[in-house]
């Protein structure tokens, strides 16, 4: 990029080890680590002049009524359950081959839930 400084600084912060570790499972299955969601956020702040997230004040409602009913829970444990059987694949959607399989693929772990 012609013109631009591309000169580069680090950035640290200080999180909780666990909070971290829960946060790198979610990256995991993205095939990201944080340093790269960092960037992420920050290029796209820089970018879009605005933070890339939803944020809410003290006043805001919360969660909406029945979030934490058992059901939700139940449902969210299963969802849960069947992402750590599932394995991640990289598909290349200009391959034709790729795309049969993405569309092809059943999904039997998915079964019953509807």
């Amino acid at each position: 990029m012609r013109g631009v400084d591309m000169s580069v600084i680090q950035v640290s912060a200080r999180v909780d080890k666990t909070l971290r570790d829960e946060a790198q499972k979610v990256f995991d299955k993205q095939g990201l680590d944080v340093a790269t969601v960092i960037k992420m956020l920050i290029t796209k702040t820089a970018y879009e002049q605005q933070i890339p997230l939803t944020l809410f004040t003290q006043s805001s409602t919360g969660y909406p009524s029945g979030w934490f009913s058992p059901e939700r829970v139940e449902a969210r444990g299963k969802i849960s359950e069947m992402t750590k059987k599932s394995e991640a694949k990289t598909l290349d959607f200009s391959k034709t081959e790729d795309v049969a399989e993405f569309f092809n693929e059943k999904f039997p772990e998915y079964e019953g839930l509807m």
